[in-house]
């Protein structure tokens, strides 16, 4: 059954369950734009008009990243049964049909790949911080908070920022002033607390004592 949905940064989708055996049910999502993206090129790589794709064939094709081998080979299977539908398609030799199916699971696969890495750069919160200490997101009026840089919290903060890694416990506290292991667990949990209440930013801060501390990856922070 497909039916129509919406998702953020991907634009109109459609979401179909496929029954493979009993009791079993995939679920695959699919965009009409890498649809059909990827059908014409998989018909221009076989040399043939991408224009007589039919536009029901593209909107029934229903593929969403695949990584094993044998997902793989049972989608291929489904986008040669909606591809049978199509003149052009059904006049080639077997070989051939095979090879555009392959084509258009691998151009999907590609263009999904990178729909979904858009997707996730457009859902990182972007966090500034200027030269006299305030934190903010846009719009800045609404989301700041005003931190001391040349207190202990600052100079925690412009540690693990300069750092992609996690920055080791011991050196933060070399770098802060902090006193203990203990003392930095507080100075990330209070800094945490208050941009989230603040900025609405959650978990800005990924790290425990045992390893060190980092600016959570989910998030964008840079220098305004």
């Amino acid at each position: 059954m497909i039916m129509k949905m919406k998702e953020a940064g991907i634009g109109t989708q459609y979401k179909l369950n496929i029954r493979r055996s009993v009791g079993i049910t995939t679920t695959f999502l699919f965009s009409l734009g890498v649809a059909k993206k990827a059908v014409t090129k998989a018909f221009e790589n076989a040399g043939l008009d991408p224009l007589t794709v039919a536009q029901n064939i593209i909107r029934d094709l229903t593929i969403e990243l695949i990584e094993t081998k044998a997902e793989n080979a049972s989608l291929k299977t489904e986008v040669k049964i909606l591809l049978g539908e199509n003149t052009e398609y059904k006049k080639q030799e077997q070989f051939r049909q095979e090879k555009i199916a392959e084509e258009v699971v691998k151009y999907w696969r590609s263009e999904m790949r990178k729909e979904k890495e858009k997707s996730k750069k457009k859902d990182k919160p972007i966090v500034f911080l200027s030269a006299d200490g305030l934190i903010y997101r846009e719009p800045k009026e609404k989301h700041h908070h005003r931190m001391d840089i040349n207190s202990c919290r600052g100079k925690f903060l412009l540690a693990i920022m300069a750092n992609k890694d996690y920055t080791p416990t011991q050196r933060i506290i070399e770098i802060t002033g902090l006193s203990s292991r203990k003392s930095v667990e507080s100075a990330s949990y209070q800094i945490r607390k208050d941009i989230k209440k603040k900025l609405g930013v959650t978990e800005f801060i990924d790290g425990y004592q045992d390893y060190g501390y980092r600016i959570n990856q989910g998030v964008i922070f840079k220098k305004a």
